[in-house]
């Protein structure tokens, strides 16, 4: 069956989403500790607990708290960010093709981070998160251009997204192997991994994550309106452009926050919020936050998976992702054709 982006949003089941939820939980909680425990170093349930909390071991002190939990909660943070960026640019732009790397909007902000990087190769975390801002709201200001009064079909608004996701991309690539810290930077950013996940990257990235994530759920409901047309959403006293314009600046922020983390990771945008629908339905005041659970559950499992496939060496976790999405896609394009 085609998965689409239907007009009218059908009334979920109230069951549905918290069945989604607890089971989504459930399994995050599983990836959870497989990330605390596994590794180039295997640690026991035991010493994984006492690694969170006591002090008394502090090899597993080390391991858990310094290493491993910080960049856990990277990759919530990033599938998550993602994963509602997609739902939310499938909703705006009634595009079931709809995704932050497909439309351009991760590439703007990893060029910005690439500049920033370039510029000044020791850039802290901060200013580097607030570049990577600065890039996902001029890419969502294009696709706001370009999708003015959703006048654009969705199929040249997904070609000029990969056009501008290319020219871009070019720029990253020529940016960073014109420095001295291409070798150090672009495996991890460019095919998207956690290598260096610490603390200072989540402080920096929740005073933009958690209003975004804030702002996303409270936008659900215009999104169900949009989706009746825009005479309808008109009539019904939703102001359709300001309405876009908002949910774009929410999906260029999150996406922003993922970049800054992890460097440019793919298809977590476009999987999540098709899973998010087929469980919980069209209603968006569901299917975002499943979606942002999903994601959590998606970039944290890749990440593990990524750690242990070569170990004690690891691949970047987007190459999972992208290994994943790619045949989702190529599902997509099959079932709609």
């Amino acid at each position: 069956m085609a998965t689409t982006l239907p007009r009218l949003a059908r009334p979920t089941p109230p069951a549905r989403p918290l069945i989604a939820a607890g089971c989504g939980f459930a399994l995050l909680a599983v990836v959870g500790y497989l990330s605390l425990s596994q590794g180039a170093v295997g640690l026991s349930p035991g010493e994984v607990w006492s690694g969170l909390t006591s002090t008394s071991d502090s090899f597993a002190r080390s391991v858990v708290w310094q290493i491993r939990y910080p960049r856990l909660v990277d990759a919530m943070i990033v599938g998550a960010s993602l994963a509602v960026a997609g739902s939310l640019l499938q909703g705006v732009t009634r595009n079931p093709l709809g995704d932050p790397t497909i439309l351009g909007m991760t590439a703007a902000a990893g060029l910005a981070s690439a500049i920033a990087l370039v510029i000044s190769p020791q850039i802290n975390q901060w200013a580097l998160t607030m570049s990577c801002v600065a890039g996902g709201l001029f890419g969502a200001a294009v696709l706001f251009v370009i999708a003015w009064r959703g006048t654009v079909s969705p199929v040249r608004l997904a070609l000029s997204g990969v056009a501008l996701s290319a020219f871009f991309g070019a720029a990253i690539v020529g940016l960073l192997s014109s420095s001295r810290t291409f070798l150090q930077t672009s495996l991890g950013f460019l095919a998207g991994g956690l290598y260096a996940a610490e603390w200072d990257r989540m402080h920096a990235a929740l005073p933009y994550a958690v209003p975004a994530f804030v702002a996303a759920v409270l936008l659900a409901g215009r999104l169900n309106v949009l989706a009746l047309g825009d005479e309808v959403a008109a009539g019904l006293g939703v102001l359709t452009d300001r309405t876009r314009l908002l949910v774009l600046v929410v999906a260029g922020i999150l996406t922003a926050v993922a970049v800054s983390i992890a460097g440019l990771v793919s298809f977590v945008g476009l999987i999540c919020p098709h899973l998010a629908r087929m469980t919980v339905g069209a209603d968006n005041r569901y299917s975002i936050p499943i979606a942002g659970l999903y994601g959590a559950i998606l970039v944290s499992g890749a990440d593990v998976f990524a750690r242990v496939v070569i170990s004690p060496s690891e691949i970047p976790f987007g190459i999972v992702t992208a290994g994943i999405g790619a045949p989702f896609l190529l599902y997509l394009v099959k079932a709609r054709g």
